[in-house]
């Protein structure tokens, strides 16, 4: 068992009284965090069990898989378990994205045991009722045919189709129409199994209760499940393209949507802070001041909306450096060219003083705001396991971020950004 004090150095958003760290004899880890602001409690059930596992024959088996979760257990119906959840005025709700599959659960403190019974049946045992899995597999087939319809939609998952070719990454995590209409039972229930495992699950709860009497309770919900190691297949390392790439996708909208931009970086990734201070310059802060959306949208009145980044998606395979603008189809070229000119000048100039004290202000200032909410508690120390950040992240993370150099956004702008080697994808109508 690991516990962690709160210090005085923890922003007033996040002061546990404390967080413990606690792996089951199964292999479960228990991630506890007691916080007595408001009489709540959030619970987050993770496993990585997303469409980053799937085969291309496979493609939304992941995300029909969580979306079924809460659709009923063998003791519970979909309804019963919606009544259940209504009588305590609480949340519940499931679902799988690329890297994991999540359960997640809000309550009042005093309806804690339901709320942990709840999350503990969903997970341990999920009926997959074939009219329920039939109901859910129609819905999806709804959805991806109405996302064809969405030009954003189209030029996401156009683009990843590129820059991760033979990489799970290149699928929407939905999946494809005519792979989800071939998800059976028998499918969702092997893929359960395979990964709805104790070893492979982290079960994170934040809110007002005691970590002494806590801990017995998940301990008897989950310390008798049972299963092997989880067998991750093996992900094909992706790599940055060689040269430019080119698409148009022709859609009857007003609006010419457009992509530029490459393979990005993985979380573990030491240039993380430096990259996070160089996208908060270039086109990821609200307002006036990232030179993107200043230039192109506010001086040049070229884009309806534009933003650019690299760090936003990175996480255990490489995210995407994307630099985004939805402008009218005669100002293409030259919101195309001039966000290649952005990206030029920030590789081959280095930024000014003002920047850089300005990016770091804002990502030091509105860090505090990750830690306001249980929910948003739960999730970040799922994720701090996950990516190896630790807890003391929390006061890390603003030391980093002062410590980025005009030195270290050069070279992290001429290590990472090749817009020499870009893919410029764009879904609108013809000119």
């Amino acid at each position: 068992m690991m516990k962690t004090s709160t210090t005085d150095k923890k922003p007033a958003a996040f002061q546990p009284a404390h967080i413990t760290k606690k792996v089951l004899a199964n292999g479960l880890t228990l991630l506890v965090c007691e916080r007595h602001n408001t009489h709540t409690v959030s619970i987050e059930l993770s496993l990585l069990a997303g469409s980053r596992y799937e085969t291309d024959p496979e493609a939304g088996l992941a995300s029909l898989t969580g979306r079924l979760l809460t659709e009923g257990t063998t003791s519970r119906s979909a309804d019963e378990i919606a009544l259940a959840i209504e009588s305590m005025g609480g949340s519940l709700d499931s679902g799988s994205g690329t890297e994991g599959a999540v359960i997640s659960a809000s309550a009042l403190s005093r309806d804690i045991d339901l709320g942990l019974e709840l999350c503990a049946d969903v997970l341990l045992s999920p009926a997959f009722r074939e009219d329920r899995v039939v109901h859910e597999r129609e819905k999806t087939i709804s959805e991806i045919r109405s996302a064809r319809d969405r030009p954003r939609t189209v030029l996401d998952w156009r683009f990843n189709e590129l820059i991760y070719p033979l990489h799970p990454l290149h699928r929407p995590s939905i999946g494809y129409e005519e792979e989800v209409a071939k998800i059976d039972r028998d499918r969702i229930v092997e893929f359960h199994r395979r990964f709805f495992v104790p070893g492979n699950c982290f079960v994170s709860i934040v809110g007002d209760f005691e970590g002494e009497e806590i801990i017995p309770k998940l301990e008897n919900l989950f310390g008798t499940w049972s299963g092997p190691p989880p067998r991750f297949p093996e992900i094909p390392v992706v790599e940055l393209q060689a040269g430019p790439l080119e698409e148009f996708q022709e859609m009857d909208k007003e609006q010419a949507n457009i992509y530029v931009g490459h393979l990005g970086i993985q979380r573990s990734n030491p240039d993380y802070y430096a990259l996070n201070v160089l996208d908060v310059i270039l086109g990821s802060a609200p307002g006036f001041t990232s030179r993107i959306p200043k230039r192109l949208r506010d001086e040049q009145g070229l884009a309806y909306s534009t933003f650019a980044n690299i760090t936003q998606s990175s996480g255990l395979d490489p995210g995407r450096f994307v630099a985004y603008i939805g402008t009218s189809p005669e100002n293409r070229q030259r919101a195309i060219d001039g966000i290649f000119r952005e990206i030029r000048s920030i590789v081959e100039q280095p930024v000014t003083a003002d920047e850089l004290l300005e990016a770091k202000q804002y990502l030091t200032g509105s860090f505090v705001f990750q830690f306001q909410t249980n929910s948003q508690i739960a999730h970040f120390m799922v994720l701090a396991e996950r990516y190896g950040l630790g807890f003391s992240y929390v006061d890390q993370y603003p030391e980093l971020i002062n410590a980025v150099s005009t030195d270290d956004i050069a070279r992290v702008a001429k290590t990472y950004l090749h817009p020499e080697a870009a893919t410029v994808v764009v879904v609108g109508p013809k000119r």
